[in-house]
Parts: structure tokens; C-alpha cells; sequence
């Protein structure tokens, strides 16, 4: 179930509203009900491999805080490991495994698998293995109450593509309760309609184009490839951070906090920069369980750089099982080592030449210089194939300078429309660096807020893309 299906925007109102109406020791059981209800309409087929994650967490959080053992932890680790590898990356470790052998000259032919993704399960599994290391580490206390313990893993806001919820942040807001407040509804409101906005009216709209240009790079000239590309960054942004806001959103409403994922991450001056403020709840959840474990940076430059290379590997596996992922990763990576390797000297170049560290040209520069290093690296993650990624990189080749090729836009009124909406949302990103958007909107006087609101409903509805059968198209994050 979407959140802008009509499906969603008649279930949350009824979830809101029983909740505020039920008494405080019905509250987490009704939020749970409404959580298996929200998934169960997502893929019924898979709801039995979301409620093992439960049981299994439960019971093994507790284990753990009655005796804490390093074989315990590791098992139940294993487990989740283990589920997620064989639903997600056992058909690509096979195809794998064929073509090395292949290569080799020995024959083997992998079995075709058409195991069915359960819809999440990268989401929901990492959060519950990030709460049975906090019980581990004694950082949290293991949850008594299963009904609180599933809610925590299965939270309908959070559950298909995050934010990925942390035991410490959001497990004693369960314990805690909330009660109704008029301006958190509004808060929350506002950020649920800033997220459709930023869906349907700017990244469903780039959708459109980079979806064609990349299935068929040959068939438009360099410039346009390139365009696609630039816009690829944009939609993967507007769409992501849409799905976080409303999310957010929809908590917010119940009271509930969640982490921001995006802090305005095309405004980064470096690529380590950029992964501090993209997809905050994911390289957070990096950091503290493989990284820091691995020794983070206190084993001296080499260890720290093959540790990051590690987790960015592993960060592109799991955003998906091809080798077009994991160059992705890599790539990211490479950035940071190269950009930690070469610090010293572009300071002392930046010092010959007379570019101050902290002027605006120098500022400029750097941001455009990450957008571009993330630019390219994004291909590798639209393009879904090592192969299809080399097409796109050689339709841009100079050499080809001269080819006109398909246009991107169908209409100049098209063209104009995707220009406004995605200035419009650069524009928010800047107010943002600021204040908090949905917040203020939400603290205006009445005459400003209700013109705010008619006016993100009515570009909603007026100027925004939708899919066959009027349905927004789905969310990018979906299919991990």
C-alpha cells in the first residue's frame, strides 16, 4: 500500500483516529494491527517471513540480556543474514558462482530461481538486527513486551522503506506513549504534503525521461544523456526524500519522531560530506554496526580506507544483488579514499592559487565537483547492469557530438514544467538549510498555512505525474 494510494488515504485517517481514541494500554496493540494490516495489503504472500523477524527478535533479545554471548548474537544474526541472503542474493551469488566457473572451463549451469522479495525485508531485518547488537552491547534493555518489540520492527510508517528505526530513538516513544496534539498533526500534515509534492510533481516527472533514456542511450545525443543522468540524481533525491518526509509525516501525526534521513545532501562540499546527509538512518546503521566494529579509523589510514571501502561495498550489495551495485558502492568509496589521500595537497593548491577555504567560490566549486563525482556514480545504480552503465557512459562520448537523436521532453510546456518544479524543490532544499519547512508552515498564522496547504494540494493534483490507472508511480526504494 502506498502512501499515495487511495488505499493509504483511507486507512491512516481510521489508524489516527482509533489511536488518540483508545485507551494508553491499547494504543501499541492497535498501532501493531494497523502495522500487519499496512503490510498484509503490501504482499500477503510474504506477511509470515515479517512476523518470523518478530518472534525471532523478541525471543532472542531476550536470551541476550539474560546472558549476553558473542555465539548467541551470532547466530541470531545468522539467521537474519541468512533469510535475507536466500530471498535476496542467492540467485546473484549463483550467477556468480557460474560464470567463474565457466571462466575457468569447468561447466555449471546455475538453477533458475524465481524466489518472490518480500516486500522490506532489507528495511525491517537491519533495524531488528541493529536492536538485538544495542541489547548485546547493554545499550538498550531487551523489550519484555512483544506487542512493543514487533511494533519497533514492523512500524507501518517505516516498515517498507524506512527511515530504518533505531532501538534507543523510537523503542521509548512506544514505552512512552502519545497523546493528540493539534500541532504535530499540522507539522506532520505539512510534511506529508511537501512529500507528495516532491513525488509527483518533480521525480515522477524526471522518471518519465530518465526511464527512457536509459533503456535506449544510443537513441539521443551526448548532451541529452548527460541531461538524463543529472536528472537521474535529482529524481533519485526528490523520490527517496519524498518517501522520508511522508513518512516522517505520518509518524509525526501519532506523535512518533523518526530520523530524518536527508539533510540537503546535494549541498555537500565533499562525497564523505554528502554520505552524512543521505540516507542518514542507512550510513548511520553502517557506521556504528560495521564500521566502527571493523576498527573505524582507529587502525591507522590504510585500515581506516579498506574499512570504508568494506562498507560502501556492502552498502551497494545491499541496495541490490548485481555487480552494477556494488561498483556503485565501490565507487562512493573510492571517493572518499582518494579525497582523504589527495586533502592535503588541493589545500595547499587551493592556497597557491588564492582560493580561500571558506569563500563562496571555493564552496561552489567543491559542491559542484561532489554532484558530478555522485552523478556518475548514480548511473551505475540506474542503469542495473555493468553493461548498460557502459552504454550510457559511451552515448555521452564526444565523438557523437554531432548526433541530434530523440528529444527528452515531448513538449516545450513539459520542458518549462520539469525546470520550475525541480527550482521549486532545490528551493525548499535551500530554505531547509535555514529552518525546518513543514514546521514553520505549520506555526503560521491561519490566512498563510491554509494558502500554503491549498496550494501543495492544488500542484498535487493539478501538476502532478501519475502512472497507468491515475496511480503515482512506485517509489524507487520500493524494490529494496
Amino acid at each position: 500500500m502506498s502512501f499515495l494510494s487511495p488505499g493509504f488515504l483511507a486507512f491512516f485517517p481510521v489508524a489516527a483516529l482509533f489511536y488518540f481514541c483508545l485507551p494508553a494500554r491499547y494504543k501499541n496493540a492497535w498501532l501493531l494491527a494497523c502495522s500487519f494490516f499496512f503490510y498484509l495489503c503490501a504482499g500477503v504472500k510474504t506477511f509470515g517471513f515479517l512476523l518470523f523477524a518478530c518472534v525471532f527478535t523478541y525471543f532472542a533479545a531476550l536470551r541476550l540480556e539474560k546472558k549476553p554471548s558473542r555465539l548467541v548474537l551470532a547466530l541470531a544474526l545468522g539467521a537474519h543474514i541468512g533469510l535475507l541472503f536466500v530471498f535476496k542474493y542467492l540467485g546473484f551469488a549463483l550467477s556468480l558462482a557460474s560464470r567463474v566457473l565457466r571462466a575457468a572451463g569447468l561447466a555449471f549451469s546455475d538453477p533458475a530461481l524465481s524466489l518472490l522479495l518480500p516486500l522490506g525485508i532489507s528495511f525491517y531485518l537491519f533495524a531488528a538486527m541493529g536492536y538485538l547488537v544495542d541489547v548485546y552491547r547493554r545499550t538498550v534493555p531487551a523489550e519484555h513486551s512483544f506487542v512493543r518489540c514487533a511494533l519497533f520492527i514492523s512500524f507501518f510508517p517505516s516498515l517498507l522503506s524506512g527511515p530504518i528505526p533505531r532501538s534507543t530513538q523510537l523503542l521509548p516513544q512506544f514505552q512512552k506513549g502519545t497523546a493528540f496534539s493539534l500541532e504535530n498533526a499540522r507539522r506532520g500534515a505539512f510534511r506529508f504534503m511537501l512529500g507528495a509534492f516532491l513525488k509527483l510533481c518533480a521525480a515522477d516527472r524526471l522518471g518519465a525521461v530518465t526511464a527512457a533514456v536509459f533503456s535506449d542511450p544510443a537513441a539521443y545525443s551526448p548532451g541529452r544523456v548527460l541531461a538524463a543522468a543529472v536528472f537521474f540524481s535529482l529524481q533519485i533525491y526528490f523520490d527517496f526524500f519524498a518517501y522520508s518526509e511522508m513518512a516522517c509525516g505520518c509518524a509525526e501525526v501519532l506523535g512518533f519522531s523518526l530520523i530524518r534521513n536527508f539533510r540537503t545532501p546535494y549541498f555537500s562540499r565533499s562525497v564523505q560530506e554528502f554520505w552524512r546527509r543521505w540516507h542518514i538512518s542507512l550510513s548511520t546503521w553502517f557506521r556504528d554496526y560495521l564500521y566502527i566494529p571493523l576498527g573505524g579509523s582507529r587502525r591507522g589510514s590504510t585500515r581506516r580506507n579498506i574499512n570504508v571501502l568494506i562498507v560502501f561495498a556492502v552498502s551497494g550489495l545491499w541496495h541490490g544483488a548485481a555487480l552494477s551495485f556494488v561498483v556503485w558502492g565501490l565507487l562512493n568509496g573510492l571517493y572518499q579514499v582518494l579525497g582523504s589521500v589527495t586533502a592535503g595537497a588541493r589545500s595547499r593548491l587551493r592556497r597557491c592559487i588564492g582560493l580561500r577555504e571558506d569563500g563562496r567560490l571555493c564552496a561552489l566549486w567543491q559542491t559542484a565537483c561532489t554532484f558530478a563525482l555522485a552523478t556518475a556514480a548514480w548511473v551505475f545504480f540506474k542503469a542495473g547492469s555493468l553493461r548498460a552503465a557502459l552504454a550510457v557512459f559511451c552515448a555521452m562520448s564526444p565523438q557523437r557530438a554531432g548526433m541530434q537523436g530523440s528529444v527528452l521532453f515531448k513538449n516545450p510546456a513539459e520542458l518549462w514544467a520539469a525546470a520550475v518544479f525541480i527550482a521549486l524543490c532545490l528551493a525548499l532544499d535551500l530554505l531547509s538549510l535555514r529552518f525546518d519547512v513543514p514546521a514553520r508552515l505549520a506555526r503560521a498564522p491561519r490566512p498563510a498555512r491554509w494558502g500554503a496547504a491549498l496550494t501543495l494540494l492544488l500542484a498535487v493534483f493539478v501538476f502532478g505525474v501519475y502512472g497507468t490507472g491515475y496511480d503515482a508511480q512506485d517509489f524507487i526504494y520500493f524494490k529494496f
